[in-house]
């Protein structure tokens, strides 16, 4: 059926199956503009389909269109011909297309949006606000759905695809006001809108919004992201203008086949679910400002084919303990953990290489060690290298964790030392007699600890033996080669 509009006139609690909105000058004729007021208005109402069509342009300063607390299965619009003509929706739920280039706002508040794809446009601003969630409203609103409570209603997984769209605002306003729950303003006169409610930090996080946004070389786009909380966040194409994603909580960032001409900046960014992914596939980075973002808090974290070397790093979060880099991967599909490239490690190797020289740029040699050694050990883990380089990079490991552990070579020297020493002493029968402790072999050690200890410090020559040789000459070895491993551990942070 085909609604008949009024403008400056609110259609309300009807329920609609198929509906149509013709937008036509006729509409408009000898209406006068009214600045700052909605001219077409819904409230509380429910379409199974609606279809919104503009044939001609029409001579009228701003054509507004509001839904108020509607629920509308599936809108469609594509045929807009007027540039004036603006879409607000608030409170309500909403699925559907709107596809045209020529529309000249979409505001979508507070809505839950089980899939909406928003293709070709201005601008674009989404927001979820604390202040106006009118809860007598929303119970309205549900009433005969199978939403029974807010937790289902706010757990109900949402989808937003963006593609090609020109300005792009995402924010959240979250409450200052430290109670949460049901609440009444004093100063309200409407009766609906008195009711209003806060949610709890748990509630928040059982948002399960997803956004999707598809960039188009030929379109100059800008994004905006604030202060919000997403389940999943993807980007993807070649955007030109500046993107800008701060103080946001993202279980679930992927970024495919996606480059920036303009800067990227990603700003306090962190994981609010344990099961939480980064995927950075066949993208290029450099343009990028990764500040502030906790690396460590995800738990699988993939660098597929990605160029990173210009990137900036500030004052990330990477894994406390380097020999955690499992979780650190170079994966086709961060979905598919099991199927590894063949050469996995290699590019994982070659990858890390990136990132440490972008964090030495940035001058954070503290991370950059820690991905230099995590470097080392995708590096040890390809098949075609040498086995006497696999020896040495595999003894590194062990004994300094290549060169970040000052505790494990000064560990490894007093374990091997005392073993060499006491099996020294019993080559030369000193030890494990039924006769007083000999208290002054305990000083001793100190002398075998010495490098350049004669070899009859304890002996004369005529005692001996082919073993108390060869372990007094094997002592130095491994003395020495444990002094080398803590001196290149303690010059750690000495810049080459």
């Amino acid at each position: 059926m085909e609604i008949q509009l009024e403008p400056y006139k609110t259609i309300k609690n009807k329920d609609f199956g198929t509906a149509e909105i013709k937008i036509t000058q006729e509409v408009f004729d000898d209406v006068i503009f009214i600045d700052n007021k909605t001219v077409l208005n819904f409230n509380n109402c429910r379409f199974q389909k609606l279809i919104i069509i503009n044939e001609n342009a029409i001579d009228f300063k701003n054509i507004s269109l509001n839904f108020s607390s509607c629920q509308i299965q599936d809108i469609q619009i594509g045929k807009i011909n007027t540039e004036q003509i603006s879409f607000h929706f608030g409170g309500s739920i909403i699925s559907g297309n709107i596809n045209n280039n020529l529309i000249k706002n979409i505001s979508i508040n507070n809505c839950i949006t089980p899939s909406l794809f928003l293709q070709y446009q201005k601008r674009i601003d989404i927001s979820y606000t604390e202040e106006n969630i009118f809860l007598s409203k929303w119970k309205t609103l549900l009433k005969g759905s199978d939403v029974k409570s807010i937790d289902t209603l706010l757990s109900l997984k949402q989808s937003i695809y963006v593609n090609h769209s020109k300005k792009i605002n995402f924010r959240f306003n979250h409450s200052k006001e430290e109670e949460s729950g049901v609440y009444c303003t004093l100063n309200e006169q409407i009766t609906e809108y008195k009711t209003r409610y806060f949610l709890t930090n748990g509630e928040k996080k059982k948002l399960n919004i997803n956004l999707s946004i598809d960039f188009s070389k030929v379109i100059d786009e800008q994004l905006k992201i604030e202060n919000c909380i997403l389940n999943s966040l993807s980007l993807r194409g070649s955007a030109n203008e500046k993107i800008s994603i701060e103080n946001t909580e993202i279980s679930n960032l992927y970024i495919r086949d996606f480059s920036s001409e303009s800067e990227m900046l990603l700003y306090n960014i962190s994981p609010y679910s344990i099961d939480s992914k980064v995927e950075v596939h066949k993208s290029n980075m450099d343009n990028s400002w990764f500040d502030n973002i906790d690396f460590n808090g995800y738990k699988t974290l993939s660098f597929y084919r990605t160029r990173f070397a210009k990137a900036t790093f500030t004052s990330c979060n990477f894994p406390k303990d380097s020999l955690s880099f499992e979780k650190f991967m170079t994966l086709e599909n961060i979905h598919y953990p099991e199927k590894k490239p063949q050469n996995y490690y290699k590019d994982q190797y070659e990858t890390f290489l990136q990132l440490r020289k972008s964090l030495e740029g940035s001058g954070n040699y503290f991370e950059a060690q820690k991905l230099g050694a995590i470097s080392k050990d995708s590096l040890k883990r390809i098949s075609s290298l040498p086995k006497s380089d696999n020896f040495i990079l595999g003894l590194n490991s062990i004994s300094n964790n290549h060169g970040l552990s000052i505790k494990r070579p000064l560990f490894g020297l007093f374990i091997f030392s005392i073993l060499f020493y006491v099996l020294y002493l019993l080559s030369i029968g000193r030890i494990f007699k039924s006769t007083e402790v000999d208290w002054n072999l305990v000083g001793h050690y100190f002398s075998f600890l010495d490098l350049t200890h004669r070899k009859d410090f304890l002996i004369s020559k005529s005692e001996y033996t082919f073993w108390t040789l060869f372990l007094d000459f094997g002592n130095k070895i491994i003395v020495g080669f444990f002094v080398f491993q803590f001196i290149s551990a303690f010059r750690k942070y000495v810049r080459k």
